[in-house]
């Protein structure tokens, strides 16, 4: 995707600058408690990927998250085991209906479905996203097979048992605050016995909740990824149970990371050229700001695009030191089952 196609489908006019200023706002006067942003969740994070999407696509490809990277795997690789891993515990079967929750641009949906030859729903609360993804899922010709749902997550207009299975990756952290309630749909959803997977960006046990610095990672990370608040594993499982399911696995799979290519690692660069890279290392984001803010300047894309950028950049940031000091992970692996 070349510099200028940014943010021209997404938006246009002034409509990134005023969903940047309504998006910005959540964070600032009197909504800077998490507590009184939880409410506004899917607001916040229709408008933060409205916003960033196009940034997603250009940086990271149809693949919005992390992965485990070992030892002379490439970053493709290492997302798309990320993924089949996560399918192999849920223990896919062909035929099986499968639920994704907050699919993106469905990216891991093409994949899984190529993978385990099940059918799954994308729910997703982005129109964008869901016109993107219809057009990858037609590339892939998996039109048979992968559909998507533009609904609230809260309140699916399906059936009680429709899946076999669910799974969401990097995607129910925009549900703190209401996780027991998104997790009582996911049980409503699920046949008996169905199993359900995710993987969760939380706070570890070495956050300190009184250490401005370790606080000011965690803003970062919140505003930079749409997020109303970053709670941690405990959360993940209390309301897991709370919603009537058996945690039968949780573990944090950065400890599965080479030490040499840690999650984060395609964020903050390894002083190695790398093609697959070059977009998301620290050079390649600092060549994107320039490029945009001289495109801004010539009126060749919507004002307000250097800004969405540079609230991505806020993310990194903030990803970079928390994973560097330890006090987060985007890999909390959870599998559950519905009892």
């Amino acid at each position: 995707m070349r510099t200028t196609q940014l943010l021209k489908t997404a938006f246009t006019g002034t409509g990134v600058q005023d969903t940047l200023n309504q998006y910005a706002n959540r964070f600032d006067h009197g909504h800077a408690r998490p507590e009184d942003r939880i409410a506004e969740a899917a607001a916040l994070s229709s408008e933060y990927y409205g916003l960033a999407t196009d940034f997603y696509l250009h940086g990271w490809g149809k693949l919005f998250h992390f992965g485990v990277r070992q030892k002379g795997q490439s970053m493709q690789d290492s997302l798309l085991a990320y993924e089949t891993y996560l399918a192999d515990k849920l223990q896919l079967h062909v035929g099986e209906r499968c639920l994704d929750l907050g699919c993106g641009v469905g990216g891991p949906m093409i994949n899984i479905a190529k993978y385990a030859g099940v059918s799954i729903t994308g729910i997703n609360n982005s129109f964008y996203q869901i016109e993107k993804g219809q057009e990858f899922v037609r590339e892939a010709r998996l039109s048979s097979q992968c559909n998507f749902l533009y609904c609230d997550w809260m309140k699916v207009p399906m059936r009680d048992g429709t899946f076999n299975k669910a799974y969401g990756i990097e995607a129910t952290c925009h549900a703190a605050g209401r996780r027991t309630e998104l997790f009582r749909e996911v049980h409503r959803l699920l046949s008996p016995g169905g199993l359900f997977a995710t993987y969760e960006w939380v706070m570890t046990e070495k956050y300190d909740a009184t250490d401005p610095r370790h606080q000011e990672i965690k803003r970062q990370i919140e505003i930079g990824d749409g997020l109303s608040d970053i709670t941690d594993a405990a959360d993940v499982t209390d309301s897991l149970q709370a919603a009537g399911f058996e945690v039968m696995e949780c573990k944090d799979r950065a400890t599965e990371c080479d030490p040499q290519t840690p999650w984060y690692q395609p964020l903050c660069g390894d002083g190695r050229f790398s093609i697959s890279q070059l977009r998301t290392s620290p050079i390649g984001r600092r060549v994107m700001h320039t490029a945009l803010s001289g495109l801004e300047r010539l009126h060749l894309i919507p004002q307000g695009s250097t800004r969405v950028h540079e609230v991505l950049e806020t993310a990194a940031d903030g990803l970079v030191a928390g994973g560097e000091l330890g006090i987060f992970t985007p890999m909390l692996f959870v599998l559950a089952r519905k009892v």
